[in-house]
Parts: structure tokens; sequence; C-alpha cells
């Protein structure tokens, strides 16, 4: 979190000095600092109900040392202050954003979500490019691994679920046939999307270009 700095209210390091005397920016003062909102995400507290968190992304600008800033504010975790993220262009500065914001969530140590718990606050780990494609690769096949092996436990688990849901039909003397029909669909469904993650091999997450057919 190096790069990021809160932001001056005015010229000078007195400016600043009197800013955090004053304490608590009003919210007139951080949504001028923080500018155009280009993006924003309500998240809320495990364990803690009605508590909202606010995340908001300014719009990424050309700064005076001629480098390129983008603004960010998280509301409702600690002291809110309009933060900054700096980068060699606009592009960079919003990624350097949006990782900082993912970085000062977890610094808490606090439990944010999204809609889910076990998703948390869906803000994706980014892999610096400077460390070369090599390494970039080994991570990105590292996570299709990952995913099928998530995909595939899921498969079994609902395979499952369809036995013991099979096991209570049976149980409560309900006709054979009924039972096919009642899990048919959902059988097929599944089966479906197993067929679907047998064929995957390395790279299938990498987008084919427009029109380009060829199978992985």
């Amino acid at each position: 979190m190096r790069d990021f700095v809160p932001v001056r209210t005015g010229k000078g390091e007195g400016a600043v000095q009197m800013k955090r005397r004053q304490g608590q920016p009003s919210n007139n003062q951080r949504r001028s600092a923080i500018g155009r909102v280009i993006a924003r995400r309500i998240l809320s507290e495990q364990g803690v109900v009605g508590r909202k968190i606010v995340v908001s992304i300014g719009l990424p600008r050309p700064d005076p040392h001629g480098v390129c800033e983008c603004p960010f504010l998280i509301e409702g975790v600690g002291k809110s202050e309009v933060l900054k993220a700096f980068g060699a262009d606009t592009l960079q500065a919003l990624i350097l954003t949006i990782q900082g914001i993912r970085v000062a969530l977890e610094r808490t140590g606090r439990s944010f979500f999204w809609f889910d718990p076990d998703i948390g606050v869906d803000i994706p780990l980014n892999v610096p490019p400077t460390w070369g494609k090599r390494l970039v690769e080994r991570v990105r096949l590292a996570i299709e691994r990952e995913t099928v092996r998530v995909w595939r436990a899921r498969i079994k688990s609902r395979r499952a679920k369809f036995r013991a849901q099979e096991a209570e039909l049976k149980r409560q003397r309900t006709k054979p046939g009924k039972i096919a029909k009642a899990l048919a669909e959902k059988k097929t469904l599944l089966q479906r999307w197993e067929a679907e993650v047998d064929k995957l091999k390395p790279g299938w997450s990498i987008p084919l270009p427009p029109g380009h057919r060829t199978k992985r």
C-alpha cells in the first residue's frame, strides 16, 4: 500500500496538516476529492446485521507530476478518506486502485462479502505481468486446475444429493416412474456438466478469437 497517499485538500504541507487536525472530512469534501465516481460496490460484513461498507472508485486522471492517479474511497471501515493509486497511465492506475481496495479490506482482518460470504468481496487477485509471462501462465494453469477440482467436487456432491432424494422418495413409497420423472431433468443437466468438464484441457480459460472453432 506504499503507493497510496491521503488526498491533499490544498497546496503545500500546511494545508494537509490543517485538514488532519480538523478530523473527519465532510461528505461534500470527500465527494469533491474523489470527483466523478465511475464504479461503486456495497459490501456487507459477515456476522454483523445491517452493516454496509461502500467502496467508490473515481475517474482516473493525469496528476501534476506527469503520471496518472485514480482516487478511491472506502466508507464504513475506520477513518473514511479518499486515497489514490498511481500508474504510468490511467489503466494501470485503475488496476492498482482495484488491488489497493482488496488489500485495504483484507488488512482490516474482518470478513466482508458482496453477495455470498463464501465468495467474499469478489475482487480478483492480480498477477503483476512485470514478474514475467511465464509466471502468469503458471498461475493461470493453477487456477484452471483448481477450478476443475472444485467443479468435480460439486458434481460429486450433487450426485450424492440426488441419491439421497431418490432414497427419500422410495422411503415414502413413491412409484418408481414418478421418482425417475422427478429427478430426470436434474440428472441430465448434471451429466451434461460433467461431460463438459471432462473435455477441458490446459488453456481452456483463454478465450478463443471470434469465429475460431478449434477445440483445445
